[in-house]
């Protein structure tokens, strides 16, 4: 048995002070739940290292969850009472904020618990007083410490929450709290036509990838894939072994796509359906993330679904020319088209063998030798959906 003053010891070290502890700090990228966030360092060269930090001390709700696809007997897993409204207090306050936090405990899974703070010092909010205060968590008062002002002080807290009737300790028992989410629509297209273009309000969930997010939303809690029309990402390609193998650049695209909209307030125009895919427009106050990439270098301008863009499609062409004249990220090493071609390939004799659509056609040659023209200059409206023949044409390709 160890001894007296080694049990007191390590009281001791368990019960330190946060102030005593190393302070670390990061920027929120996303909130989990009431309790938990991640939270990731700067970019250097690449997209930061992050981390899970659970708050000591307090529980919060836990948020629904979808029943996993690949086991068909498992049932969607429903909004614990005030689980949502604690995670939406935490999203509005750090999204994309300073934090410092100090690891309290580290279990031998590696989840981490530990103070944050907003701010870079322990002088400003702690996360986990304001939850208790609103009655969004409740105190974990097993194992209480009594030599520990900091857990003293959330059950204070806690009982002047529980004698103002606050959020959880409100009359009703919080049924009205529990969101019915939408993880399915029956007919996507029928969906999307009836919000006629007009802009909805909606929280971002997760980044696939630069042009891919999955939405939550509002106020009907349909959580829906969309794709950005009028462009493309690099993106992350899944091997047969299941590890994703990700494209040049597909990291930092996603990684910019990430830290302006992950969990922020956005509002989303669903512009069109086609095979099942939910193609729109994403806009922010700070801007409209379709044209940004562009800009940026983080992605190239697809016809096919240009051709439902509400925004103007000659501002994505802008964005694109302007990234390759920059030669930045996916057109770092572009060579501008040149137009000294031979007379021989200038003007031919030929026969139109198939109309591609309005502006393609193949011919044969009297060699014997089949081309792809494409008329230059126009850009005829698409059948909705369809590719643009051979997949992108080049702008080498074009006469």
């Amino acid at each position: 048995m160890a001894s007296a003053s080694a049990q007191a010891a390590a009281q001791a070290a368990t019960a330190a002070s946060p102030a005593a502890q190393p302070l670390q700090r990061g920027i929120v990228k996303m909130v989990l739940s009431g309790c938990a966030i991640i939270v990731r360092g700067q970019p250097r060269g690449g997209p930061p290292p992050e981390r899970q930090i659970n708050l000591s001390n307090i529980r919060a709700g836990a948020m629904a969850r979808r029943a996993a696809l690949s086991q068909p007997d498992a049932k969607d897993t429903p909004d614990e009472p005030w689980a949502f409204q604690a995670r939406e207090f935490l999203r509005k306050k750090l999204i994309g904020k300073e934090v410092c936090f100090n690891v309290e405990i580290k279990t031998a899974l590696g989840r981490e618990y530990g103070m944050v703070y907003l701010g870079r010092d322990t002088t400003g909010e702690n996360i986990a007083e304001s939850l208790v205060n609103e009655g969004l968590a409740t105190v974990r008062r097993e194992g209480i410490r009594g030599n520990n002002p900091e857990q003293a002080r959330l059950c204070e807290m806690e009982d002047q929450s529980k004698a103002s009737k606050k959020g959880m300790w409100s009359e009703g028992g919080g049924a009205h709290t529990i969101r019915d989410m939408k993880y399915t629509i029956e007919n996507p297209r029928h969906f999307v036509d009836s919000m006629h273009q007009k802009p909805v309000n909606a929280i971002i969930e997760h980044v696939r990838d630069g042009s891919v997010v999955r939405a939550l939303l509002l106020p009907d809690h349909y959580l829906v894939t969309v794709m950005l029309s009028g462009v493309k990402c690099p993106s992350f390609k899944r091997e047969a072994d299941g590890v994703e193998t990700p494209e040049a650049f597909a990291a930092e695209a996603k990684f910019f796509t990430e830290s302006r909209l992950l969990q922020r307030d956005v509002q989303i125009i669903m512009e069109s359906c086609p095979n099942q895919i939910i193609l729109g427009t994403i806009l922010h106050p700070n801007g409209n993330i379709t044209e940004l990439l562009l800009k940026e270098g983080f992605a190239r301008c697809v016809d096919w679904s240009m051709a439902v863009y509400t925004q103007g499609a000659e501002k994505l062409r802008a964005a694109e020319r302007a990234a390759k004249e920059r030669k930045v990220r996916i057109w770092k090493d572009y060579v501008a088209p040149t137009a000294n071609l031979d007379l021989k390939d200038r003007q031919f004799v030929a026969k139109v063998m198939q109309v591609v659509n309005a502006d393609a056609m193949v011919v044969k040659l009297n060699s014997g030798e089949y081309k792809t023209i494409h008329l230059s200059s126009i850009r005829p409206p698409r059948i909705e959906g369809e590719m643009a023949f051979g997949n992108e044409v080049s702008d080498e390709e074009m006469l």
